[in-house]
């Protein structure tokens, strides 16, 4: 499916729509899924991990949306590009997901006072630019959920005495070994934010590395990227938070288990 993008000219934003199968009536709240530097996978069809969320999701009554934003502006993926050289920035992405709130406002079927905003890497740092630095993002979503954003410049702004506040309650969740995206400039903002009384927390996992919640096994290194905290090779895929990948994790981590985030944005 495609939806409205004035901020894209002429091309309409294209996105990947999931809808549960049961036939349970009413308007259902959904999850507008933003994917990392990687895009969502080959031929834009979900890869394993994106597939896995997605049908733990599915499996909840959530609907899932895909907004292919790397598509719309004719990429695949830009984890290979410098961070200086890249195109598409995370305040970029910041209007794809304001288009995809008002297609989805639009649908009979959706439920748009129970949105979640979730996203991954550089998705996830799109989550922190829409709901830390986005005025019309104020009360669009009930959770934004961040896997493994990049934090270093909203922890700098907190130490010049920058007060962001938040346009929704945020959850990020990162391996405090990641060596794309570090750990402690988020654990340091999210403190500061929590102290303020902002909703915000943040789950840090020993020894897991960027893309931890990947169902793809061991991790692996990665020669062909070039940004991360340190020159050299970057890590992920692991290992896997309390022992098991993805979405059995989840179901034992009090910020997406059967009593976290998720399930309380369903009711």
């Amino acid at each position: 499916m495609e939806f409205a993008a004035p901020h894209l000219g002429a091309r309409a934003l294209p996105a990947l729509l999931y809808a549960p199968n049961d036939t349970a009536a009413g308007p259902r709240p959904a999850v507008i899924m933003l994917r990392g530097c990687g895009g969502v996978g080959r031929d834009d069809q979900p890869n394993a991990r994106h597939a896995m969320w997605r049908d733990w999701l599915l499996d909840r009554g959530f609907m899932v949306v895909f907004p292919l934003s790397f598509t719309a502006r004719g990429l695949s993926e830009i984890c290979t590009v410098r961070m200086g050289e890249r195109t598409v920035q995370p305040r970029d992405r910041v209007a794809d997901v304001l288009a995809t709130v008002e297609a989805l406002r639009a649908r009979g079927d959706v439920d748009a006072t129970r949105l979640v905003l979730w996203g991954f890497s550089h998705g996830g740092s799109t989550v922190l630019a829409t709901v830390a630095r986005e005025p019309r993002a104020r009360g669009l979503f009930r959770q934004a959920i961040a896997f493994y954003p990049g934090c270093s410049a909203y922890a700098a702004a907190a130490r010049r005495g920058e007060r962001l506040a938040l346009a929704a309650p945020l959850a990020i969740l990162i391996g405090e070994a990641d060596d794309w995206t570090p750990a402690a400039p988020c654990r340091d903002w999210i403190e500061t934010l929590a102290a303020r009384g902002e909703a915000a927390e943040i789950a840090l996992y020993p020894g897991a590395y960027h893309d931890f919640d990947s169902p793809r096994g061991q991790p692996r290194l990665r020669t062909d990227v070039p940004n991360g905290v340190t020159p050299g090779p970057r890590c992920d895929r692991g290992p896997k938070p309390r022992g098991a990948g993805g979405s059995e994790a989840a179901r034992g981590d009090p910020l997406l288990g059967d009593r976290g985030l998720i399930d309380a944005t369903a009711r």
